[in-house]
């Protein structure tokens, strides 16, 4: 093989030249270098840094960082915080001498108008697109505003490992994220681990706090064009002074905390966060070993007792008390007594912990007076707020998510002073992003809206439970209103007191009357024919039930029916059914009451008490059920006004009505389209042994076929009769609590598992103001509908709204529910029955 020439003298000097420009070039000012990280991979895993240890032996320190949510806290009891507290205790415990990590709590604001741009409810060109542009323009959009929507909390946790490669961090890292998510799900707090691109979004928010854009990042397309991650997070500018630094567009400082305090309050993070500012608090955190824990308290005691002794010994000397010594060292003493047994014998750890805080803001007068905001913030909590002088690039960059910490301004915590810095409130359900979602009110704690949406619930089903006066009319309104115009379920209400026609009638929805008078009918022995049915459905079985819940209220009396007439009414259903399915099955010739009527005459002795029950509903002052039905009723909002049946019918009124929307869900379910069912004054169906067995079996069915209830009543004693009954508390999801009487907040306390203090929010609370339940969330809200909207002045029932000249008469009380709205309503949407 042929030897290469010596590099001549010259040749050396154009090398070192040209490696001298390449130095210069790599070694630039770029804010690119200000991001401390080498190498982003495309997992989520950071190589942060470079460390030597031992001979040679190179160490990389590697980060992940996890998303957490949050989890009902500050309205819990007692017993429920102490659970959270030592829940969150342990997560903190998990992490040994070999692991970093950092807490990093973030105020982010959102963008108002791309938010608001999610409220527009699409208009179809119908009726209804004037309500849907003021539901969306003065009363969705306003609240966005009005809350505390534009700020949005962000809680993240990285942790980190130092080793020789990625190969040889992914797995660790790999199984220290599956232990961590498995901690907090034993909480109840959602994690969500961050890949590459959702970690990038969050340090470009964190390093471009005012950007109106957003984050835009393709790998493919950074691999192609051969640039680096950072190129896309790294802000336009930085120039750093004494105590602050320009970023970008706007002034920004990075203090740290000294913790004076020997007791922290477990709001000490939130007095810093509930402010109306950017903010960004981060906890770097350095475990101890155990052994060497409990060794550095010891040594510090023996210290702390030496000083003691020898301060006794200069005071004896002088010939004073010994016990005369300054209260400061006797309360470290005790202090680190108290420590050295935690640490010893209890569940506490040591850690060193550096806490910073960033601010941003747009000019530096309101820089200052954020500074001066968090100092008096540090007094209160007995604390001191440090300015990191000819710090503010290592402050800046500790303030990151990625685990580098420079700042050396470290407090000795153990595990439960470290925990104090408890970052739950309550749980969001803001869900805007989805079209489906309910407005409900603004969250009374955070006052961020409350948009739900009660498909994702394991069953739909839902309560509003409140006295009168409290809103419950219109809070079912205001849901089915939304239902309405935001999606295409169908909508049903059964309406006892006459107060949904307006706003049926304004949403070219159907009301039907039903009265004695009326000459258009429901037939309770409606069937569905004609749809596909599941192999393991009978629905003669189903029809069954319900005609001996009707008859029940028709002849059952104050015992109920006995087992023989149970026997007769279910042969005479299954023999009428089956000769109707058999022979030319449709709507002319579906069976009436007298069909019945008349095969019970077959077995006179036995059915005699039915027959003479039936006879007034067949022949008598009563006959209205025993026709076929005669109104269409395919509307997708349609109202049963029973308001005029009177108190003899109207319980038979209600229970025909459910049973006629049970035979339309049963249709929509063929079509895959839900409907939801509205049932006013629902007590009064549960007051009856069968008719409340026939009720509860249909809130458990409703959810497989696509159904929603929602009951609304006043009395939940009635809830609790039987077990059987107490089934639909349990088999409820959703639920509005209104003002309740105290007789049933314990009842609720017990049913619902709501603390004291959440009890408190639906104590002589005011109309539009209480608790939802959502799945397992509870959260105190709040509604305040704008009274000058059209929907407003047709949903309300106030009579100081509906006749301001005349409310205390006794005739505006009558026409309160039967002409409000009537004015500029187009006859078309009226009730046939009208």
């Amino acid at each position: 093989m042929k030897q290469k020439a010596p590099l001549t003298q010259e040749e050396k000097r154009a090398i070192k030249s040209r490696l001298r420009e390449i130095d210069g070039v790599l070694n630039e000012p770029s804010t690119q270098n200000l991001v401390p990280y080498n190498t982003m991979f495309k997992d989520g895993i950071a190589q942060v840094s470079r460390s030597y240890f031992g001979k040679g032996q190179r160490h990389d320190f590697f980060s992940k960082t996890l998303k957490f949510g949050d989890v009902n806290y500050q309205l819990a009891d007692i017993e429920k915080q102490s659970d959270i507290f030592e829940k969150y205790c342990d997560i903190l415990n998990y992490f040994d001498d070999s692991i970093k990590f950092q807490l990093t709590f973030e105020t982010s604001r959102r963008d108002n108008e791309r938010l608001s741009k999610k409220l527009d409810i699409p208009l179809e060109g119908d009726e209804d697109d004037g309500i849907r542009t003021e539901y969306s323009d003065k009363v969705l959009k306003p609240k966005l505003l009005e809350g505390n929507n534009g700020n949005e909390l962000i809680k993240f946790l990285t942790f980190g490992v130092h080793a020789k490669s990625l190969k040889d961090a992914r797995p660790k890292l790999n199984n220290l994220q599956e232990e961590l998510l498995m901690l907090f799900k034993k909480m109840g707090v959602e994690v969500t681990p961050l890949d590459a691109k959702l970690r990038l979004a969050v340090l470009y928010r964190a390093l471009n706090p005012f950007r109106r854009n957003r984050f835009l990042f393709d790998w493919d397309y950074m691999k192609q064009i051969g640039s680096s991650t950072k190129d896309y997070i790294a802000p336009s500018s930085v120039v750093f002074s004494k105590k602050s630094f320009e970023l970008g567009d706007c002034y920004g400082s990075v203090m740290s905390v000294n913790i004076i305090a020997s007791e922290l309050k477990d709001r000490i993070l939130f007095d810093f966060l509930e402010e109306n500012q950017l903010l960004c608090i981060n906890l770097h955190v350095d475990p101890f070993d155990q052994l060497e824990a409990q060794k550095k308290v010891a040594n510090k005691l023996l210290n702390k007792k030496a000083e003691k002794a020898e301060k006794q010994r200069k005071i004896a000397m002088e010939g004073s008390d010994i016990d005369n010594l300054p209260g400061g060292l006797k309360d470290t003493i005790e202090q680190l007594e108290e420590l050295e047994r935690d640490v010893k014998s209890k569940n506490e750890r040591l850690f060193n912990v550096t806490l910073t805080i960033r601010s941003y803001a747009k000019t530096k007068a309101k820089m200052a007076l954020q500074c001066e905001t968090l100092r008096r913030i540090c007094q209160k909590n007995n604390c001191i707020l440090l300015m990191l002088d000819y710090m503010q690039e290592e402050a800046l960059c500790a303030s990151l998510p990625l685990g580098v910490n420079k700042i050396y301004h470290k407090r000795l915590l153990h595990t439960s002073s470290l925990a104090a810095f408890v970052p739950f409130i309550s749980r969001e359900l803001f869900d805007i992003d989805n079209p489906r979602a309910i407005y409900i009110g603004l969250n009374t704690l955070t006052q961020r809206m409350i948009l739900v949406d009660l498909l994702k619930l394991k069953n739909p089903n839902s309560l509003i439970l409140g006295v009168p006066g409290s809103g419950k009319t219109f809070a079912s309104k205001r849901m089915l209103v939304n239902v309405k115009l935001k999606t295409p379920d169908d909508v049903f209400i059964c309406d006892p007191e006459g107060e949904y026609t307006p706003i049926v009638m304004k949403s070219n929805g159907q009301v039907i009357k039903l009265s004695s008078a009326s000459t258009h009918y429901i037939n309770p022995m409606d069937i569905p024919f004609g749809i596909k049915l599941d192999s393991d459905e009978d629905p003669i079985a189903d029809k069954s039930d319900f005609i001996l819940s009707f008859m029940e209220l028709v002849a059952g009396g104050r015992y109920g029916l006995e087992p023989h007439e149970h026997t007769a009414i279910d042969r005479a259903v299954r023999k009428i059914y089956e000769d109707f399915l058999g022979n030319n099955p449709c709507a002319e010739n579906m069976p009436i009451l007298e069909d019945l009527y008349e095969h019970l005459l077959m077995y006179r002795e036995e059915t005699k008490r039915l027959t003479d029950a039936l006879e007034m509903y067949i022949h008598g002052s009563h006959n209205l059920f025993n026709n076929r039905t005669n109104v269409d009723i395919d509307n997708r909002i349609v109202c049963f006004d029973i308001k005029n049946l009177g108190s003899s019918l109207k319980k038979i009124g209600m229970l025909t009505v459910i049973e006629n929307v049970w035979n339309r869900v049963s249709a929509n379910r063929s079509v895959g389209r839900n409907t939801w069912f509205g049932c006013d004054e629902f007590h009064l169906l549960l007051r009856d042994e069968q008719t409340a067995r026939y009720c509860v079996e249909i809130w458990k069915r409703f959810r497989k076929w696509g159904g929603i209830p929602i009951g609304i009543t006043q009395n939940v004693s009635d809830f609790l009769m039987s077990p059987e009954i107490e089934n639909i508390f349990k088999n409820t999801e959703f639920c509005l609590l209104l003002n309740q009487a105290s007789d049933d907040q314990e009842l609720l306390m017990e049913k619902f598992k709501i603390s004291e203090s959440q009890m408190n929010y639906v104590t002589n609370s005011e109309p539009g103001c209480g608790l939802v339940k959502f799945g397992d969330v509870i959260l105190p809200f709040t509604d305040r509908f704008p009274q000058d909207t059209e929907l407003y002045k047709l949903m309300t029932t106030k009579l100081s709204d509906l006749f301001p000249n005349d409310g205390d008469s006794d005739v505006a009380n009558d026409k309160s529910s039967e002409n409000q709205g009537s004015e500029n309503v187009p006859l078309v949407a009226q009730s046939v029955g009208d």
